[in-house]
């Protein structure tokens, strides 16, 4: 397993859930470098205004591994979803979720596209039919994300802020009925702790479609601040032979710079170099 940070990236128009961000990108990776992380993962919703280039010669200059993209702030700052009742707004989404799988294309095969609240909200008198519109929609996009080399990993997210694919369960219900090899699933320990029955459990159920980890404490803050059981989750993962990222999705509290020391301090505890 590997450590990486959240960092928002410069087209952002406000503050992500993110360790790191602001217009100076290159800030940012340093400063996750030298606070000994492995990887960044990128929170972004625009790459029309990114250098990929750029971002590609910094993750080498500072010995950084891409974790991922994160599409969250799609929807956060422009309020774009897969599905809802504007079939305007839908097809905005799907340009750009499309135009994000192109830019992944260019950090190589393999790369993760994140699908959070960008899935858009269910309509909550057709729950069923909202579900089938999503599972079109889904397979759309891995279809058009397959032959780039580029994983879709959907995010279970804790109904407060979402109506559907809220548990682990669901998530991976869809990843079957989606049925593409390069859809499965990116799974935060802070919304499972909210909606799962057993976290433990429900890794080892989506133990095929797991393919990313979020960790925050169950205050959204970094891990070990709280009373997560992140030891107990590391063994289960390491138990299912996971070797990906896990990655701090975390508010940068009390700064920046306190959150991304406490975190790699904490984390280097259960996953060393």
């Amino acid at each position: 397993m590997k450590i990486s940070a959240m960092v928002g990236t410069p087209d952002l128009e406000s503050a992500p859930v993110a360790i790191f961000a602001g217009p100076d990108l290159e800030v940012s990776f340093r400063k996750t470098a030298e606070f000994g992380f492995d990887g960044v993962e990128l929170m972004l919703k625009n790459p029309a205004l990114l250098d990929g280039g750029e971002i590609r010669r910094l993750l080498d200059e500072y010995g950084l591994e891409l974790a991922g993209l994160c599409s969250g702030q799609v929807y956060g700052e422009d309020v774009l979803g897969l599905i809802g009742p504007d079939p305007d707004v839908c097809r905005q989404a799907m340009e750009r979720m499309k135009a994000l799988a192109d830019f992944a294309e260019s950090f190589g095969a393999g790369t993760i596209l994140n699908i959070g609240r960008t899935r858009g909200r269910a309509d909550e008198s057709d729950l069923e039919g909202s579900w089938q519109r999503a599972v079109a929609a889904f397979r759309e996009l891995a279809d058009y994300a397959k032959p780039k080399g580029v994983r879709l990993a959907l995010e279970p997210i804790n109904h407060y802020e979402v109506n559907y694919v809220i548990t682990t369960q669901e998530g991976v219900q869809i990843c079957r009925d989606v049925d593409r090899p390069n859809f499965g699933l990116m799974l935060d320990v802070y919304h499972m702790n909210i909606e799962d029955v057993n976290v433990y459990d429900s890794l080892r159920e989506a133990k095929e479609y797991c393919w990313h980890i979020h960790f925050a404490d169950n205050n959204r803050k970094w891990p070990g601040n709280a009373h997560f059981d992140f030891p107990g989750v590391i063994d289960t993962l390491r138990e299912l032979g996971y070797k990906g990222f896990v990655s701090a999705e975390i508010l940068p509290w009390p700064n920046p710079e306190t959150a991304a020391r406490s975190t790699i301090e904490y984390l280097r505890r259960y996953i060393p170099k």
